[in-house]
């Protein structure tokens, strides 16, 4: 298993994966729609990490440059993490932690930061099991 950035000729596999993201969450997605994104991703239009399974794409992490942080500093918005059913529970959530981890320390961001449902409890326990710290934040939405 390889975490590394997602890169052009990856459109097709992460473009499903984008689709199983969605409907995991219970989106109803059309056939392709998931076309567009990947083709951004892949062409650095953010930071796209991707679990690379022997040429087969199992999970991603998307993120996204933030500033200021504490003290002036920047760091990285882990807007999504997500794992295909067919590879959950095999060590490549963590991966894709630790690939986070990696860019961040390699781009001397200070912190990653992140959301999750108040409802997703699977993913509040994964993140509890590896040590991340819970902040209270209120978290606000503006639908332009």
């Amino acid at each position: 298993m390889q975490i590394r950035h997602a890169r052009p000729g990856d459109e097709a596999h992460l473009a499903l994966l984008l689709e199983d993201h969605e409907q995991h969450y219970g989106a109803e997605v059309r056939p392709g729609a998931g076309a567009e994104g990947a083709e951004f991703l892949t062409r650095g239009g953010t930071l796209c990490l991707v679990a690379d399974d022997g040429g087969k794409l199992v999970g991603f992490a998307i993120l996204n440059p933030y500033f200021p942080g504490p003290r002036l500093t920047h760091g990285l918005f882990l807007k999504e993490l997500y794992v295909a059913a067919t590879a959950r529970s095999a060590g490549v959530g963590e991966l894709l932690i630790e690939g986070i981890r990696t860019l961040a320390k390699e781009r001397g961001d200070t912190r990653v930061i992140w959301t999750t449902g108040e409802e997703n409890k699977g993913s509040q326990r994964f993140y509890d099991r590896l040590g991340m710290r819970r902040e209270k934040k209120v978290y606000f939405v503006m639908d332009p």
